[in-house]
């Protein structure tokens, strides 16, 4: 079993004095306290006497207080990303929700960036909370792929550490990939039989790790997008989604019909990617 702290090493929050500055500050002590490790700051900004009473103040009504990495660039996004580099996080904290419509959180344009180009792994928050909400129904999406073998370790670690009640396994399963795989029994009407394949599959995939101690549900969900992920991960509440990728490098940083998290979220959203590089 991969302790989460030395699955993501150092973990950082970006903060910005936005009105969920206390609330942002407030879930990356949680995450601390998670996950066993101090927590940094980054904050996207000069270092003055204003903003750094600002952070006092924040601090003394916490409770609790952090290094804080001072960045300046063309754009926040870009400051932060530097920041990322310069000191080496695993994990970055951040807020997500630009504005939400109908239970769907529209990231903003900084969360849009750090999705695509940030070199670790992201946990976006789309409603920070200065009562932080425990995860205890957690989801990740897997393909089979070594990168989401390592979201799935991910994922069970962190609901080992959280006393989750539940960690959904899910498959986005389309009528295509039915074809693909069955494709004379397709014809002949009875395509459904590729749907208990593949749930036999997701079964076995599952099995493969240490689970006895995890209440694990699997699901194999049917749709032509990956918003039926979107639209099951809601219907549970589940408190985090959680979901492979490798820094985007021209092409999109998410697998097959899982492109829309570029831009929209279900729930909190945790991007896991390769640790970053320590600095030298």
């Amino acid at each position: 079993m991969i302790n989460p702290m030395d699955l993501f090493g150092k973990v950082a929050v970006a903060s910005t004095f936005s009105p969920r500055f206390l609330p942002l500050l407030a879930e990356a002590r949680a995450v601390s306290a998670l996950l066993g490790c101090p927590i940094e700051i980054i904050h996207a900004g000069e270092e003055d006497a204003e903003s750094r009473e600002r952070f006092d103040h924040a601090f003394a009504e916490m409770g609790f207080s952090a290094p804080i990495h001072w960045r300046q660039a063309s754009q926040p996004s870009a400051a932060i990303i530097q920041a990322i580099n310069d000191t080496g996080t695993g994990l970055l904290l951040a807020g997500a929700m630009e504005r939400d419509s109908q239970g769907r959180y529209f990231l903003g344009q900084v969360a849009r960036v750090l999705v695509r180009d940030a070199p670790c792994s992201l946990l976006l928050y789309a409603h920070p909370e200065r009562e932080p909400t425990p995860f205890r129904t957690l989801a990740v999406v897997v393909d089979y792929t070594p990168a989401s073998r390592h979201a799935l370790q991910a994922a069970l670690d962190l609901a080992r550490c959280a006393g989750a009640g539940a960690l959904h396994v899910l498959r986005v399963f389309t009528l295509f990939q039915q074809a693909l795989a069955q494709p004379q029994e397709f014809i002949k009407g009875t395509g459904s039989s590729a749907v208990a394949t593949e749930e036999a599959r997701l079964d076995a995939f599952v099995e493969e790790f240490e689970i006895d101690d995890i209440p694990i549900i699997t699901r194999c969900i049917e749709g032509a997008t990956g918003f039926a992920a979107s639209d099951f991960v809601q219907s549970i509440g589940a408190d985090l989604l959680i979901i492979a990728s490798e820094p985007a490098s021209g092409h999109s940083a998410f697998p097959a019909r899982m492109e829309w998290l570029e831009n929209t979220i279900p729930a909190n959203l945790l991007v896991i990617r390769p640790p970053a590089t320590p600095p030298t």
